[in-house]
């Protein structure tokens, strides 16, 4: 109780007065002094809960890291800091009476949800059917881009693809970016190591898959 007490007032400090501690006072260098801070130290937000407790909270893929979360929920800095204290300071209030299992049923029942529409099931689609190979359906949902073949390229084995397709299902998509027409977004998946583009195109949403075959061709 005692180190928790003392790294609560520490995150206090830091978030009201960040120019004592980096230069700049931005978000990126305060969440990077308070990561290693507390990798050093062994603070309550140390390991992989308050990871995948932030990513819960607010409806991501838990594959992500809590200070690109955090980032990406927030308008500007001075908002991203004050989130990241306000969780901070929440994840070691609810650890402190709670099990880590009951921590995180608390951040999924209060989480930030957002419904999924017509881009996510396609997505959810087009990811299926990367698991097992199918040309045809792979075909009718990406952009034409070069080098497409290379998504229907080798296949799961039925097993491990239906394991993997449940647990993917069990992980929310997140969408970060819509434009102003409404026709183009981002979104963030489970599995994927950066946010992907989808195009509405005749209507129709498609998959911009150029960042996809870059990742399996190492080019």
């Amino acid at each position: 109780m005692e180190k928790e007490l003392i790294f609560t007032e520490f995150i206090e400090h830091i978030c009201k007065r960040p120019a004592m501690y980096c230069l700049g006072s931005t978000f990126n260098e305060i969440s990077a002094y308070i990561n290693g801070y507390s990798h050093a130290k062994k603070a309550p937000i140390s390991g992989a809960d308050f990871n995948q407790f932030v990513c819960l909270k607010n409806s991501f893929p838990t594959n992500y890291a809590w200070y690109y979360v955090i980032k990406t929920c927030s308008k500007n800095d001075t908002e991203a800091i004050a989130l990241m204290k306000d969780t901070i300071l929440e994840f070691c209030d609810i650890t402190s009476r709670m099990s880590i299992e009951q921590v995180m049923n608390y951040a999924i029942k209060n989480a930030n949800t957002q419904k999924e529409g017509e881009p996510e099931k396609i997505f959810r689609k087009f990811d299926r059917a990367l698991l097992s190979g199918n040309k045809a359906v792979i075909e009718s949902l990406v952009l034409d881009i070069e080098k497409a073949d290379v998504l229907w390229q080798g296949k799961y084995p039925n097993e491990v693809a239906e394991q993997l397709e449940e647990l993917s299902n069990k992980q929310p998509i997140k969408r970060i970016y819509e434009s102003e027409n409404g026709k183009s977004i981002k979104i963030l998946a489970s599995g994927w190591p950066f946010p992907i583009e989808m195009i509405q195109k005749n209507g129709t949403w498609k998959i911009n898959a150029g960042k996809i075959i870059k990742l399996r061709t190492h080019t």
